[in-house]
């Protein structure tokens, strides 16, 4: 046959982060491990910008200006395209973990500071890679 390959389509994440220096560390990380990488840093933003994208994951901060994450998740669970999408919750409080309990559609929760590798990790399971 001919040498006509099918363009790979890029897996599309979603950065909901308020920490300049965390949203670009991710940014450029899940850019080198081939995912096409859209950020924003506020709450408020984050639901207009999956509709915008629909991205394949959302890393999720639970404390964001405007609309914290677990508002975000409760309005994507109410959402007939935006619950299903799969979401990784990151966050240095430990017990907010427990807020999202209730939520299938939340794979993974990863406590701040975050060892690299094993978001990475953690990531590609949530996704599918």
């Amino acid at each position: 046959m001919g040498g006509c390959e099918k363009p790979v389509m890029k897996k599309r994440i979603l950065i909901v982060e308020d920490e300049p220096s965390i949203l670009e560390l991710l940014r450029i990380v899940l850019t080198r491990q081939g995912y096409e990488v859209y950020t924003c840093s506020t709450g408020r933003d984050a639901i207009a910008t999956m509709k915008q994208v629909n991205p394949h994951l959302v890393i999720l901060d639970v404390m964001l200006p405007g609309l914290d994450g677990v508002g975000i998740v409760r309005i994507m669970s109410e959402d007939e395209i935006l619950s299903s999408t799969p979401v990784i919750v990151s966050s240095a409080l430990l017990e907010s973990e427990k807020l999202f309990s209730n939520y299938p559609q939340v794979k993974g929760f990863c406590a701040k500071p975050f060892v690299l590798k094993d978001f990475v990790i953690q990531i590609k399971q949530a996704i599918g890679d």
